[in-house]
């Protein structure tokens, strides 16, 4: 089994498993089908449509060798899809279950590629009353260590 020590890697193996989330593979929502890996701005022809953005890391000294560094880094996982616009929330929740789902499946560390995968929490966005489209974002860390000679 490769270990990912890239934040790169990372992104591709979360956006591949937002990609997963459709209803054909049962899930509640066709969110899967088009998979946006930074893009912060959606037009209302992308949607259905997920998110990757990568926030923030934090690197910390391990022990051995110098040039390998412990890195906690930030993702943020959203949904978009069209929902009833008089219970948004409804279709909200289908999203972040789906999310939930798709990244936690197996297990809380990708695969055992990673040192861990921690749920940060989730958010639905704001949006105007009577609009039919619904955004929700869940945030998670991912532990792994990166070799600064090959990032």
């Amino acid at each position: 089994m490769t270990i990912y020590s890239k934040a790169s890697d990372i992104a591709i193996e979360l956006s591949n498993r937002l990609a997963s989330i459709t209803i054909v593979n049962g899930y509640h929502t066709d969110i899967g089908k088009a998979v946006f890996r930074g893009r912060r701005k959606i037009d209302d022809h992308h949607i259905p449509c997920a998110i990757l953005i990568e926030g923030d890391d934090t690197p910390t000294d391990t022990p051995g060798r110098l040039t390998d560094v412990a890195i906690n880094q930030r993702y943020i996982l959203g949904g978009y899809a069209a929902c009833d616009p008089y219970h948004p929330n409804d279709r909200a929740h289908d999203i972040l279950k789906d999310i939930k789902r798709a990244v936690f499946k197996e297990d809380a560390k990708l695969s055992g590629k990673v040192r861990r995968v921690t749920y940060r929490g989730r958010d639905i966005g704001p949006r105007m009353d009577g609009a039919a489209i619904v955004f929700t974002v869940i945030e998670i860390d991912v532990q792994f260590v990166e070799n600064l000679t090959d990032p």
